[in-house]
């Protein structure tokens, strides 16, 4: 792909370790996203903190080696780097234990970042929740969103126990132009904005409400559902071996946004997000490795 006509993406968020029984794993939904982003093409560039440790350095030589921008990633002396001790569970899912306080918690709002951020012209915008209950980061945030304003703005919902709040996901939806979320995510929001959780209610919600223009909800191994300005996409689940869940959820918001950048018909879209959903799901860790030849 051609990085000049590709579209660059920023991301804020969490920069955080997770904790596995076998060992830590670079993640952060946010991250996660534009790292995958980075593999389809676009140039991308993210916007966290680290602490001064030996966690922070191993990130940021991870950061690197992935190709992800690492000119908006401080490190914060008096804060250690994030982590997520991840608590597998082959019925029920992975559990989250969130460590607090963390250097991803310290992003900054100020106007010389403001200022570089400009300079580097995004086209799009990538935000979670976890990093966004902080001052600083929601702070920046709704700058970027409100005052650059790149044209796609994806919040990836990604809610986690202890690690949202009602009013910061109603303040969160204001700033997106695109939602991405699970289905009992769309069944907490329909509760939020006062809806059913059918997709064409919820979509049609969250436009009135929001001006949202692009609503996605996934449904892991039964497939999705995608409503772009009103019209309703769907695609069946795709059977693979289950390895590893974490980071198959940002995976498909990454396909989503690329085939916005890159005007791809909605359906092409839903069912590309859903073939790299599912290839990182058969495999370990939130960002194993791919090639888009295998997802042909």
């Amino acid at each position: 792909m051609d990085e000049a006509t590709s579209g660059r993406v920023l991301g804020i968020g969490e920069l955080l370790w997770d904790l596995f029984p076998d060992g830590p794993r670079l993640g952060g939904a946010p991250f996660n996203v534009v790292a995958d982003l980075r593999r389809l093409g676009h140039p991308v560039a993210f916007v966290s903190a680290v602490g001064d440790d030996d966690f922070g350095r191993k990130a940021l030589a991870a950061v690197d080696l992935l190709g992800v921008d690492s000119t908006f990633i401080s490190v914060a002396r008096d804060l250690p780097t994030g982590t997520v001790a991840v608590s597998p569970h082959p019925v029920n899912g992975h559990r989250f234990t969130i460590g607090s306080p963390a250097a991803y918690e310290s992003i900054g709002e100020d106007d010389a970042l403001a200022a570089k951020i400009r300079a580097w012209r995004p086209d799009a915008l990538v935000y979670g929740t976890l990093a966004q209950l902080h001052p600083g980061g929601r702070a920046l945030t709704r700058r970027v969103a409100t005052e650059i304003r790149p044209a796609h703005r994806l919040y990836d919902v990604n809610l986690r126990d202890d690690g949202w709040t009602p009013v910061a996901v109603l303040d969160l939806l204001a700033d997106a132009t695109i939602v991405k979320m699970n289905q009992p995510e769309s069944e907490t929001i329909a509760d939020l904005v006062d809806c059913t959780a059918r997709p064409h209610a919820l979509a049609t919600a969250l436009a009135a409400r929001f001006d949202i223009h692009a609503v996605c909800i996934t449904r892991g191994g039964a497939g999705a559902t995608m409503i772009v300005n009103g019209r309703r996409y769907d695609v069946d689940g795709i059977h693979v071996q289950v390895v590893d869940t974490v980071g198959a959820g940002d995976a498909f918001a990454a396909a989503l946004l690329h085939g916005l950048l890159t005007d791809t018909p909605p359906e092409e879209t839903l069912r590309f997000a859903n073939r790299l959903g599912a290839l990182v799901a058969s495999r370990p860790g939130a960002l194993p490795p791919w090639s888009a030849d295998e997802l042909e």
